[in-house]
């Protein structure tokens, strides 16, 4: 992962007390490399899948389709989409057999 995206994880991890990340995000300056077990690369997946459903409670006219869609929702909601929860994604089943998490993304 790169150092932006680990920097941006480990500042969630510690503002929310994720215990659970501590071990592999044990201060919010860590540097890559992390190492994943398993587990907690369970339980990153379970941490960009709540920033993503937090971003959707804060920024709920993302979509054009809706009666009042604003267009600067969509750019956040898209910044997030694109960012943090698309590339810790990417990297964990980069990482881990491929659709190994997928279930945790529903």
């Amino acid at each position: 992962m790169p150092a932006e995206l680990v920097h941006e994880i480990a500042g969630i991890v510690h503002k929310e007390g994720y215990t659970s990340l501590m071990d592999a995000f044990p201060s919010e300056h860590v540097q890559p490399p992390i190492f994943l077990s398993e587990g907690e690369a369970s339980d990153l997946v379970d941490l960009v899948v709540i920033e993503k459903k937090k971003a959707r409670l804060r920024l709920p006219y993302h979509d054009d389709t809706h009666p009042k869609y604003d267009e600067k929702h969509e750019e956040e909601f898209d910044d997030m989409q694109m960012g943090i929860y698309q590339k810790t994604i990417y990297y964990v089943e980069s990482a881990f057999k491929k659709g190994s998490f997928d279930h945790l993304l529903k």
